[in-house]
């Protein structure tokens, strides 16, 4: 081996000791991180489940409401629709006007 190469095998290997350790520290700071991350979605999946089902608004106020938008919505669609049936009838009889003066004006 050459000189350099001595020179650099003495130098990782003096350092080995410290390399290693930093990188258990590394892995050890990774695994707790990791495991607090998982237990807080856990626990908000589980919080959020039992908010539903025990906490929170009561849920005849919550159905209620739910039934208020429905029947506006319902009401706003059914007020769309009538007026896109309007439109439509419009136009039928303004094309059969049409239709009835191109066939007046080819029978002159």
């Amino acid at each position: 081996m050459s000189q350099e190469k001595i020179d650099a095998y003495k130098k990782e290997k003096s350092g080995r000791k410290q390399a290693i350790a930093k990188h258990k520290k590394r892995v050890k700071i990774a695994k707790i991180s990791g495991i607090i991350v998982a237990v807080a979605i856990v626990a908000a999946i589980v919080g959020g489940i039992l908010w539903n089902n025990f906490g929170g608004s009561d849920s005849a106020a919550a159905d209620a409401s739910s039934v208020e938008v429905s029947v506006e919505a319902g009401a706003e669609d059914s007020a769309v629709e009538s007026t896109e049936e309007t439109s439509a009838e419009d136009g039928a009889a303004e094309a059969s006007e049409a239709d009835a003066g191109a066939s007046a004006a080819s029978s002159n």
